[in-house]
C-alpha cells in the first residue's frame, strides 16, 4: 500500500502556508498567466480560450477537501508548465518564422488503456533508428535546439528534479519511472487530459474536457514538435498517451498522415492496474490517510470505459488502414514477432538496433512485479464486463496479432 514517505510528510507542512490561495483559484489561474508572460510573449485570444480550461482544473482541486499542501503546490506548478509551453512555442516561431516548416511527416501515434503494453510498444517504434519520441527533460524545457553542453545541463537538472518525486512517492516511482533522458508522454506538452484525475477529483474538468473538441490541443502539439526539433527534425516522430485513444478524429485534423499503435488487454486488468496507477499519484496530492479508494475504482472505470466506447464508435470514422492493434497477452507471449508485425504494417525494416532495443527494454533486473486487484477499489470483474459491454476485440485482429 502505496504511503506518504517522512519527506513528503515535511514538505506538506512547509507548504502548508500556500493553501490560504486556494480560497480563489481564479485569482491563482489569473498569477500564473501574468507570471509566464512577464517580459515575454502575450497569448492571443485562440490560445487563451484554448488554455481556459486549465481554470476548471485549478478550481475542482481547490475544492477538493482531502488536498494537500504537496498537491496545491503541484498543481500549480504543472499548469504554469502547460501555460509557459504556449508562450514558448509563440516566442519561437516569432522569432524563427522558418520552424513553421519543419517536417512532421507520418507520426505514430501509440494509444491504449494504461498498463495494456504501450510503453513497450511506444520505446521499440521511437527507438527505430531516424525515429524519436519526445523526451522528459526537453518537454519539461521546452525551446528550441540548444547547444551540446546546454542539453546536458538541463538533463542533469532534469534527473535530479525527478529523483526528488522518486523520494516523495516510490511507488509511483517503480509504476511509472521518471528518466530524464528517455521518452515520455505528450500530455506534458499539451494542456488537457483525463490523466489529470490520478490527482485527486475533477468533476467541472472532466465534463468540459469529455465535452471539448481538442484539435487545437494537438495543432498545438505539432507546433510544439517543430520548435522542439528546429532543423534536427526525425525522420519519424512516435507520441504516446493513453488519452489519445479517443481523440484519434482531432488527432488526424492536426497531423493528416498519422497511424495509431492501439494495445488491447482485458479491461478487468487493465482497470485494477490503471486504479493503483492513479492510488500512488494520489499520495503526492491527498493527505496522508485519506484516499478514497472506491471513487478511485469508480472513476477510473468510467473514464477507461466511456473513453474506449467513444474510441470504437470514433475508429469507424478513420481510413481503413489508419490503426494497428497489438494484444497484450501476445506481446508478453512473444514480443519480437509481434513487433516485426507492427513494424511490417508501419513499413519499417526490423534490424540489429531494434533487437538491441527490445533485450534492454525486456531487461527486468531489479524489477518488482506491479500487484493490483479490482477488490481493492470496491469494483469486481462483472461490473467492469457490464462498464466494457461495447469493447470487443474482432476475431480478425485476434488472429492476426497471433499470427505476427
Amino acid at each position: 500500500m502505496p504511503q506518504a514517505t517522512p519527506l513528503l510528510r515535511l514538505l506538506n507542512v512547509l507548504l502548508a502556508p500556500g493553501m490560504r490561495t486556494r480560497k480563489d483559484p481564479d485569482a491563482v489561474y489569473e498569477r500564473l498567466l501574468q507570471e509566464v508572460q512577464s517580459g515575454r510573449a502575450t497569448l492571443g485570444a485562440d490560445d487563451l480560450a484554448a488554455v481556459d480550461g486549465l481554470r476548471l482544473l485549478l478550481g475542482d482541486l481547490a475544492a477538493y477537501p482531502e488536498l494537500s499542501a504537496m498537491g496545491w503546490s503541484s498543481t500549480q506548478d504543472q499548469v504554469r508548465d502547460r501555460l509557459r509551453n504556449r508562450v514558448v512555442v509563440r516566442e519561437a516561431q516569432a522569432s524563427r518564422p522558418e520552424v513553421r516548416d519543419e517536417p512532421v511527416t507520418g507520426p505514430v501515434f501509440v494509444v491504449g488503456l494504461p498498463r495494456t503494453g504501450t510503453t513497450l510498444t511506444y520505446n521499440l517504434i521511437a527507438r527505430h533508428p531516424g525515429h524519436r519520441g519526445p523526451k522528459l527533460w526537453e518537454m519539461t524545457n521546452l525551446g528550441l535546439p540548444r547547444p551540446e553542453a546546454e542539453r546536458e545541463r538541463l538533463i542533469a537538472q532534469a534527473r535530479k528534479r525527478f529523483a526528488t518525486v522518486a523520494k516523495l512517492s516510490p511507488a509511483w516511482a517503480h509504476l511509472h519511472p521518471l528518466i530524464a533522458d528517455s521518452e515520455e508522454e505528450d500530455f506534458m506538452l499539451r494542456a488537457h487530459t483525463e490523466m489529470y484525475a490520478t490527482w485527486g477529483p475533477l468533476p467541472r474538468y472532466l465534463d468540459h474536457v469529455a465535452k471539448a473538441d481538442l484539435t487545437d490541443d494537438y495543432l498545438f502539439l505539432r507546433d510544439a514538435l517543430q520548435v522542439m526539433a528546429a532543423g534536427e527534425a526525425p525522420e519519424r516522430w512516435v507520441i504516446k498517451h493513453p488519452m489519445n485513444l479517443w481523440r484519434m478524429p482531432e488527432i488526424l485534423r492536426a497531423f493528416p498522415d498519422a497511424r495509431f499503435v492501439w494495445t488491447h488487454r482485458a479491461p478487468a486488468a487493465a482497470v485494477a492496474s490503471g486504479s493503483s496507477m492513479a492510488e500512488a499519484t494520489h499520495v503526492l496530492y491527498t493527505k496522508p490517510g485519506r484516499i478514497d479508494l472506491d471513487r478511485i475504482g469508480r472513476e477510473w472505470l468510467e473514464i477507461s470505459a466511456g473513453g474506449v466506447e467513444r474510441a470504437i464508435r470514433l475508429r469507424e470514422e478513420l481510413p481503413a488502414d489508419a490503426v494497428i492493434d497489438v494484444v497484450y497477452d501476445d506481446l508478453l507471449a512473444d514480443p519480437r514477432s509481434v513487433l516485426r508485425g507492427v513494424f511490417e504494417r508501419l513499413d519499417l525494416a526490423w534490424g540489429e538496433a531494434d533487437d538491441a532495443n527490445l533485450a534492454a527494454s525486456l531487461d527486468r533486473t531489479g524489477h518488482r512485479p506491479h500487484v493490483y486487484t479490482l477488490e481493492r477499489y470496491g469494483l469486481d470483474e462483472a461490473q467492469v464486463a457490464a462498464a466494457f459491454s461495447a469493447y470487443t476485440i474482432p476475431a480478425s485482429v485476434l488472429g492476426r496479432s497471433a499470427d505476427m
